[in-house]
């Protein structure tokens, strides 16, 4: 749960939102295709592609629906997203024999239910501190995280980041906090600098949505047998700048470059007799902005971030805008 005072910012964020909606755009993320197939064994399988199914199989390749809706938020953006996820209280990824193509495969053992409703549940340990139960989600533009396990990462702390945006799914428009986490892994499987959302509202089964955007360097495949979620690499992955992909970097660098420019132009806005501020009473002008100077601040750090992290990467400029 949220303590006090991310309540009480939660409150105004969303009173905020709702005064300035006039200059707020949203628009609806593009969530890649995924599709699936089952081999002789029954096993299912996950691709972006119908055309990577074997030979075999391909009549029978279908494209797979999530049982989420697609999540919106302030500046659309392009992402490839998927669902699978579930884990069944084990925190450790094996690492299994040899698939067909040669690449090391890692099984990542899920908890496949949620009441009776079929999930998959996987353990994600996240900056190498806090294990949480995390579902895999096709339908999800990229990781999102509880309030609850943000506060125990402690991302409500004064040097957190509490970026304000704009998210929308099944259950309708809410805010949420737009953050960095340092690092998180999968058993043999990790990743470092992964943008999310922390929402306030999640399952009491998993405290978080995990997308394609980290999965998308790996197939996955499916055993409901023995409860495992099998991953292997995609070779292609492993040459590209932290194993992203010219699109990864171009879609979060047009966010993260929105949201500095956006509150950059409020800053402005607010100190105009002109601007739709001016309406404002005496009592809440200096609240609006001193939120505004605090969203500024929170937009540039994220940015910043971002391209320390892409300089640190050698990722080429024109992938940098």
């Amino acid at each position: 749960m949220f303590s006090t005072d991310s309540k009480v910012f939660f409150g105004f964020i969303l009173l905020f939102i709702v005064m300035t909606s006039f200059c707020l755009q949203t628009s609806q993320v593009s969530a890649g295709k995924i599709y699936t197939w089952r081999d002789n064994q029954g096993n299912l399988h996950y691709s972006d592609s119908p055309h990577n199914a074997p030979d075999e199989f391909r009549e029978t390749t279908k494209e797979y629906k999530s049982a989420a809706s697609s999540i919106t938020f302030t500046p659309g953006q392009e992402k490839t997203a998927d669902d699978t996820g579930g884990n069944n209280g084990v925190n450790i990824a094996e690492k299994s024999a040899n698939d067909k193509s040669g690449s090391e495969s890692i099984s990542i053992p899920y908890r496949a239910k949620e009441g009776s409703a079929n999930r998959i549940i996987i353990d994600i340990t996240f900056n190498g501190s806090v294990t949480a139960p995390i579902l895999v989600d096709t339908g999800s533009p990229g990781l999102v995280v509880s309030a609850e396990l943000a506060n125990q990462l402690g991302l409500f702390d004064v040097d957190g980041s509490k970026l304000m945006v704009i998210i929308s799914g099944i259950g309708g428009t809410q805010t949420a906090v737009r953050t960095i986490i340092d690092n998180l892994s999968i058993g043999a499987i990790t990743e470092g600098f992964v943008p999310a959302h922390i929402v306030s509202d999640m399952s009491g089964a998993y405290q978080g949505l995990i997308g394609m955007d980290i999965l998308s360097g790996y197939t996955l495949t499916i055993d409901p047998t023995n409860k495992r979620l099998i991953a292997n690499l995609v070779p292609t992955a492993q040459d590209q700048p932290a194993g992203r992909g010219r699109s990864w970097w171009q879609t979060t660098f047009r966010e993260f470059s929105y949201y500095n420019n956006f509150w950059e132009q409020q800053s402005v806005m607010i100190g105009k007799s002109d601007s739709p501020y001016s309406r404002l009473a005496s009592s809440e002008s200096k609240r609006v902005k001193d939120f505004i100077i605090d969203q500024k601040k929170e937009a540039q750090n994220l940015y910043h971030r971002l391209e320390r992290f892409a300089r640190s990467k050698a990722v080429p400029r024109h992938w940098r805008r």
